[in-house]
């Protein structure tokens, strides 16, 4: 295995002296080492910067790695990884059967030999990062419309990719930064072989499940253990008997005294997506339209999967994993609709964008350079606008995860129309089609949700009229109920041999089909298609404004200006803090043991296991209470700039110790992905010594303790 490498890169905001570490910002590691390192240590940062991050040799930050979409860290030389819970959530629940339910009960694996196979858990470590806009930018430079711009983007970095590939076990992939003004191309080291090592209970990892979600108080144990596993000399190897622990080269120890009100924390971790430079119109859509939207209908899909999963412990393993993940989504979404709303985003982006251009009209130069940007942006917008609620529908429809029939409907339907009618059927494609897989739970599930989908898109209209509707219209009843009865009532795709009859009778037998289902999907098929050209022709326009619109905020905004989160390494600096949620109150930014007592009610979602309230009872005593506050602490709260990806980041004090898990945002500054605000954007942390008291007292792992460098008693 090569040692990790850092390149630093010649560009990227070459202009950055910053004065100060704002709490605001999600900083690349390069951005990190350009600040004012006295104004950092000032606030308690003890490393050095070469100790926090060097290009060429890594650094604490390099501890910090990807696993199943969520961030997570090395937490020993041993290939340890701690991340989120509700990150490792569908592993154990694959795991999981109703004989032995890891979800429910919660797993300590005793020896190594123990640990399990983690089903679609992988490993991502940063290896080297390297700039490549000058090959991008000079094949963008050669194109001719949009599409061909982005195409051609397309082409450079498939290249790119495949040539760093070459590399033995490197996985590569190319970030766009500023809107394609930057491009780094991210070598890293996949390790498949993540094997579960502990799991808390769910009612410890889950506690106040969706009631509590985005919430504060919170009393969430949302922490799971793996290992990553690799061959011998250190290569990256598949599940086998003889490979041995993976040796990182750099891992965080842990900060067994936790922090206090006003310490420095860092988190560290890939933040999904940010879209904090949009124009006021696009944050206005978002506001008013595509989060009210997916709000309404993703409460509506999800009470229809709850229904089923309450029927008895077998549908509740089968729907557990679809239904956290799509309540989180949905939450977000009210999250979005109250934030926006109550931080008055709209119209502090309005104020900024007339103050920009005032700053352009102040200066002829500047109007030369800038003056027509942002009208190009708004227009760029508006035309891309027009489609929301469409393209928001053709989402969920297109949703393995929410109607897996329309999807397969629609796949099978493009199958057919590329191919010809005196082609033979191959068996894989006669098994396809023959699948009853995407009917599972129809009745009790899918037949509800297509009735909520398909009144939906049969009330579409104007720009955001779906292709295909026209099936689902016809003269009746528009509700979703009795459109679905008209539908079902009319359709022979629910039979297996018709299926594979439209599949052999080709491109022909698809166009002449009247048959309802055959239709919408037909239209669907031809409006994904037609979604993804949209998509990829505004992505090829904003390569022309959004570089220009970056360039002209750049040297509007100054130095201090860090580029929208894109699921790379980021560096979040902020303060333990509470915050005042509404006027004449405010919360303080600990929690305790003493809070899930209060809250424990012997019912989901919160039934507090046995084994923690036995273990309550000698808390105060423990080494992991904290004197100050007389108890064990369960979470804390900084005010740091995190987004989706950052589950389960780790968060470092001053000396670079783990002191926490970042999980989770207050309801209330859910929003900040559109702007950050130093008085409502908190991000949730699960205190390190609530994990180690659990691994200690309430389900005992011993072990962890000594590898993690905390000695048992």
């Amino acid at each position: 295995m090569s040692p990790r490498r850092f390149v630093p890169l010649a560009s990227l905001f070459a202009v950055l002296s910053l004065a100060a570490a704002p709490d605001e910002g999600q900083w690349l590691p390069q951005q990190i080492r350009a600040m004012d390192w006295s104004a950092l240590e000032k606030r308690g940062m003890k490393l050095t910067r070469d100790e926090f991050w060097h290009p060429e040799n890594g650094g604490v930050l390099s501890a910090a790695v990807q696993i199943g979409g969520c961030s997570a860290s090395f937490c020993s030389p041993e290939g340890l990884v701690v991340t989120n819970h509700h990150c490792g959530f569908g592993a154990v629940s694959a795991l999981s059967t109703t004989e032995r339910n890891l979800l429910r009960d919660g797993f300590a694996a005793a020896t190594r030999e123990a640990e399990l196979p983690a089903p679609g858990m992988v490993v991502f470590v940063v290896r080297r990062i390297e700039d490549v806009t000058q090959q991008v930018h000079a094949a963008q430079a050669e194109a001719t419309t949009p599409l061909d711009r982005i195409a051609r983007t397309d082409q450079v970095i498939a290249g790119l990719v495949a040539e760093g590939e070459k590399q033995p076990d490197t996985a590569c992939s190319v970030a766009s930064f500023l809107e394609g003004k930057e491009y780094h191309l991210y070598h890293r080291t996949r390790l498949t072989d993540v094997r579960l090592v502990y799991a808390p209970p769910r009612a410890v990892g889950e506690f106040g499940g969706e009631v509590d979600n985005w919430e504060w108080p919170r009393h969430t144990g949302d922490f799971t253990f793996f290992r990553a596993y690799a061959a011998p000399d250190g290569s990256p190897r598949a599940v086998h008997p003889e490979n041995v622990p993976f040796r990182p080269a750099h891992w965080l120890r842990v900060g067994a005294d936790g922090v206090q009100q006003d310490d420095l924390v860092m988190i560290l971790g890939y933040p999904g997506r940010t879209e904090r430079y949009l124009s006021v119109i696009a944050v206005a859509d978002r506001e008013g339209v595509y989060y009210p939207k997916r709000l309404d209908l993703l409460t509506r899909v999800i009470a229809v999967m709850e229904a089923q999963a309450g029927r008895g412990d077998a549908e509740q393993l089968a729907w557990a994993s679809t239904i956290k993940s799509l309540a989180n989504v949905q939450k977000n979404a009210a999250g979005m609709v109250f934030g926006l709303s109550h931080n008055a985003t709209v119209e502090r982006k309005r104020r900024e964008e007339d103050a920009f251009r005032a700053w352009v009209d102040g200066d002829p130069a500047r109007t030369s350079r800038h003056g027509a940007v942002l009208d190009e942006l708004i227009a760029l917008d508006k035309e891309e606008l027009r489609t929301t609620q469409k393209d928001l529908a053709l989402g969920l429809c297109l949703s393995p995860r929410i109607a897996p029939f329309l999807r397969s409907a629609v796949d099978l339907v493009e199958a057919a129309e590329a191919r010809d009618a005196d082609q033979e059927l191959d068996e894989r494609a006669t098994r396809s089609a023959t699948s009853e897989g995407p009917q599972r739970d129809f009745d009790a599930v899918q037949s509800p949700i297509l009735a909520i989908l398909f009144e939906d898109l049969a009330n579409l209209a104007g720009d955001d009229a779906v292709d295909g509707a026209q099936a689902l219209r016809g003269d009746g009843e528009a509700s979703g109920a009795a459109i679905l009865a008209r539908v079902l009532g009319a359709t022979t795709f629910r039979d297996a041999q018709a299926r594979v009859a439209l599949l052999r009778g080709g491109k022909g037998a698809v166009d002449a089909s009247t048959d309802p289902m055959v239709v919408l999907a037909r239209g669907l098929a031809r409006e994904r298609r037609a979604q993804a050209e949209r998509a990829r022709t505004f992505a090829g326009k904003r390569l022309d404004v959004g570089r220009r619109w970056i360039e002209a905020q750049e040297e509007w905004r100054g130095a201090a200006f860090y580029p929208d989160a894109n699921s790379t390494l980021r560096v979040s600096i902020a303060s333990v803090k509470g915050y005042a949620p509404r006027d004449g109150v405010y919360y303080t930014p600990h929690t305790t043991v003493a809070g899930i007592l209060r809250k424990h009610s012997g019912k989901e979602p919160f039934d507090a296991p046995p084994a923690l309230r036995d273990a309550a009872a000698k808390r105060t005593a423990s080494r992991f209470a904290d004197p100050r506050i007389g108890d064990v602490p369960v979470c804390f709260l900084a005010d740091g700039d995190t987004t989706g990806g950052n589950s389960g980041s780790p968060v470092i004090d001053g000396r670079g110790r783990l002191v926490g898990l970042n999980f989770d945002r207050v309801f209330e500054g859910v929003a900040g992905d559109y702007g950050w605000s130093p008085d409502r954007s908190r991000n949730v942390c699960v205190d390190i010594r609530y994990v180690l008291w659990h691994l200690e007292a309430v389900m005992p792992a011993p072990q962890l303790l000594v590898e993690m460098g905390v000695a048992p008693r």
